[in-house]
């Protein structure tokens, strides 16, 4: 008996040359998915980049502008885009909510009219001043008083304001001798010669726009409302003369920063009308550099923002304390400088990672906080010198230690690119000068005090928008260097600017090329 066999499937034979071909199409193939799963990855990771950006565009709109890690407010709802910090349970906020709500009410008193009054510490008139004059108005009741007996007064004072401006004539009598001599006293010192305002004038102008951000239209609107109308030419000619005068004052608190033994430095954009396009800016910088040996800025107007503006800097040697701006590495390898970072800096790029990393930035945030502890204790204790030195590096080394090893454990587990990335990156790279500061008492965690210095010229680039010259913007930087000095010393600038333009013209300080007992934190009022 025959048995059945099973069905064979039947042998197809391929061509060698069409197997070849298939096998280099199936490669090609192969090598294609590979392009579009390289493409797809590229462009996941820019829709990254881009939610980042978004991110970070959104905060600076509108979250608070302080970097302060403040609790929130549990009453408040958070916006969609923001990550919650914690996930604390509801009813956990609501009674931490209406604890912070009797908390506050606490602070409110009644009035009698039943309204709330919020009470404040030392809520206590203080009276004004003695030096401002008073004038005396003494009102008696209606009737006669001639039976009545005086038992006293009540004084009732109120601040008032008048515009004083007068016009001051110099006098000169003439006089002539029997030989037919003419004799008449000569002029006193002039602020301007042949400028018809005065020092006390100059110095309200440019004080008010320097110093209080009022820009020469609104003052000589001002001006005009008391019926006084002054030409725009010639307020701006009188500003560029008073900057010709000062500068000597300029010069020598130059000097005064060039030999410093620490110097705190950074730069800010400065628009300029003076680009050979018609109607473009130019973008120059005002540099500053901050001497905290005498709490005072130094401004440096230059056309660019290249290494040769640091040319005040590469003489001698010294402590350089700046932000992460690549100019500044120079320093890093001159021999007798010290090159210090900024943990402000280094900390706000951990601030706005905040969002796409929480655990990590709440980490790292919590540690350089340590940091900004000790320095708000050695200000409690006011410890001084080697006291302050020997407190930093027993609080906080360890934790610049903690902070490195940190970073190099976390440093790889981050997506390559993101803002967590770039924060670590940013700060492992200057760990070393982070940490300077705290082998010397003089130096500063951070470089806020030239930042702080900075804010009268942001507030005054918001409304004057620009300058007319380079002419200008170096008076410019004569100005705010000097108000700034006046400011960060307790001086009055426009007492000191007014008494400066006088005393510069002696003659005794020009042959000794000495202009030191003007500046304003050796000035001593006449």
């Amino acid at each position: 008996m025959k048995t059945k066999t099973a069905n064979k499937v039947p042998e197809v034979k391929v061509p060698l040359a069409d197997y070849q071909a298939l096998l280099a199409r199936g490669k090609a193939l192969e090598e294609e998915r590979m392009q579009w799963l390289l493409e797809r990855q590229r462009l996941l990771d820019l829709n990254q980049q881009y939610v980042w950006e978004i991110y970070d565009l959104k905060r600076r709109l509108w979250s608070p502008k302080s970097e302060k890690r403040l609790p929130r407010d549990p009453s408040q709802l958070n916006i969609c885009w923001e990550t919650p910090v914690d996930s604390a349970p509801v009813e956990t906020v609501r009674e931490e909510a209406r604890g912070e709500v009797e908390k506050e009410e606490k602070n409110y008193l009644h009035d009698r009219d039943g309204f709330k009054k919020k009470k404040h510490k030392g809520n206590i008139r203080k009276p004004f001043p003695l030096d401002i004059p008073r004038r005396q108005e003494i009102l008696d009741p209606a009737g006669d008083l001639s039976s009545c007996r005086h038992i006293g007064q009540e004084i009732t004072e109120k601040l008032e304001i008048e515009k004083n401006v007068y016009v001051r004539q110099i006098i000169r009598n003439k006089y002539k001798t029997p030989d037919g001599r003419i004799l008449i006293a000569p002029l006193p010192v002039q602020a301007i010669a042949h400028a018809k305002a005065g020092a006390s004038v100059l110095s309200h102008i440019a004080v008010g726009k320097y110093g209080d951000h009022l820009p020469l239209y609104r003052q000589i609107d001002i001006f005009s409302r008391i019926g006084l109308h002054l030409p725009a030419s010639t307020v701006s000619d009188w500003c560029l003369s008073t900057a010709q005068e000062l500068e000597p004052i300029y010069n020598e608190l130059r000097e005064k920063v060039r030999s410093s033994r620490y110097v705190i430095a950074d730069e800010t954009p400065y628009k300029v009308q003076g680009s050979d396009r018609k109607g473009s800016l130019h973008q120059g910088y005002m540099w500053n550099f901050y001497c905290p040996e005498v709490k005072s800025p130094f401004f440096e107007y230059h056309k660019g923002r290249g290494a040769s503006c640091i040319g005040l800097l590469l003489e001698g040697g010294k402590a350089v304390q700046s932000d992460g701006y690549q100019v500044y590495d120079i320093f890093d390898n001159l021999p007798g400088y010290l090159h210090l970072c900024c943990w402000a800096h280094a900390r706000r790029k951990f601030k706005e990672a905040e969002n796409s990393d929480p655990p990590r930035a709440g980490e790292i945030l919590s540690l350089i906080g340590k940091l900004y502890k000790t320095e708000s204790e050695i200000r409690e204790k006011e410890l001084e010198g080697n006291a302050k030195t020997a407190y930093r590096q027993a609080e906080a080394y360890p934790v610049l230690q903690e902070i490195e090893a940190w970073i190099k454990s976390n440093i790889g587990q981050v997506k390559s690119g993101s803002p967590m990335d770039k924060a670590m990156q940013y700060t492992y790279a200057r760990m070393e000068q982070l940490s300077l500061y705290v082998t010397n008492a003089d130096f500063h965690i951070d470089s806020n005090a030239v930042e702080r210095s900075i804010r009268p010229l942001t507030l005054n680039r918001k409304n004057t928008l620009f300058s007319g010259s380079h002419e200008a913007a170096h008076a410019a930087a004569i100005f705010f260097t000097l108000i700034g000095c006046c400011k960060e010393n307790n001086v009055n600038p426009e007492k000191w600017m007014q008494d400066a333009l006088i005393r510069v013209k002696d003659e005794r300080l020009a042959v000794a090329n000495d202009y030191s007992s003007l500046l304003p934190f050796n000035w001593k009022e006449a």
